[in-house]
């Protein structure tokens, strides 16, 4: 069949945009591959070895064993990654996901192709949430190395089994804070303030209250799955815990409500997002 007897396909065909799965996760590749590149990378990079320090610290101060394997990684890894490290590297990377982009106009580089913006915010969201759990979970991962390197005796199946669920639950907050803050860094002309107080401010405050406040910050939850994940470790949130829930005759919630508080969470911001970027006039 020739050529020139084939139908033409007509323009609407032509301008009809691409799957909204399909192009968000192109568009997610891309900016991954961008946004490391970005200069930022370098001095948060820097910042996830700071743990990484405390280590090193550990190994060359407590020769005595004081302090075992499973309490410190139990106190890295539920007052300085979930309280500070996630919040700051969902921060860096979550607020300028999307709203530094649409600021800047250099998002419009994606209307040369017929892309809904729900596609541009998944994939750039999904991106921004990627780099934040790539280097948390890479410095845990250095972390880990430090202490087991010419230390192989504290290897055990309940070290392990606590190290890889700390692991699941910090990186399960870089996605949940990140997706908070690119909606934020979307809605807001200047975001930075606000973002800090949430997450300095709200989430610390709130996270301390008394355990039906605190079952509103996302903090909460994370370390709700600490708990339940570790519940012998005797760290100092665990701690903290037990005292409130005995001066205040209040059980935490299990651990699958927690779960369910978190995705809800993603859930929301990404929907609220979306709908901002939508109406969002990018052309002022």
């Amino acid at each position: 069949m020739s050529t020139e007897h084939a139908p033409a396909v007509p323009a609407s065909e032509q301008d009809r945009p691409l799957t909204i799965w399909f192009s968000a996760f192109w568009i997610a590749y891309f900016s991954f591959k961008e946004m490391l590149r970005r200069k930022r990378i370098l001095s948060v990079g820097l910042l996830m070895l700071l743990p990484v320090v405390l280590i090193i610290a550990w190994r060359m101060l407590d020769k005595d064993g004081i302090i075992s394997p499973e309490l410190l990684l139990a106190n890295l890894s539920g007052m300085v990654y979930i309280h500070f490290m996630v919040a700051i590297v969902s921060l860096a990377f979550g607020l300028s996901a999307i709203g530094e982009s649409a600021d800047e106009g250099t998002i419009i580089y994606y209307w040369t192709r017929p892309l809904r913006r729900e596609a541009i915010y998944i994939g750039r969201l999904v991106a921004a949430q990627t780099v934040s759990a790539v280097l948390v979970s890479g410095s845990l991962v250095v972390c880990f190395v430090g202490m087991i390197v010419g230390n192989f005796g504290i290897l055990s199946w309940e070290f392990l089994k606590l190290y890889v669920s700390a692991c699941v639950v910090i990186v399960c907050g870089a996605y949940v804070y990140t997706a908070i803050f690119a909606c934020l860094g979307t809605w807001l002309k200047k975001p930075l303030l606000p973002a800090i107080l949430f997450a300095f401010g709200w989430e610390s405050i709130g996270g301390n209250a008394p355990l039906r406040l605190q079952e509103l910050t996302v903090v909460f939850h994370l370390r709700n799955l600490l708990h339940n994940s570790a519940p012998d470790s005797q760290s100092m949130p665990n701690l903290l815990q037990e005292i409130k829930s005995m001066l205040l005759s209040e059980v935490p919630p299990p651990s699958w409500q927690s779960l369910l508080v978190l995705a809800l969470v993603i859930v929301v911001s990404i929907v609220l997002g979306c709908a901002i970027l939508r109406r969002k006039e990018l052309f002022r």
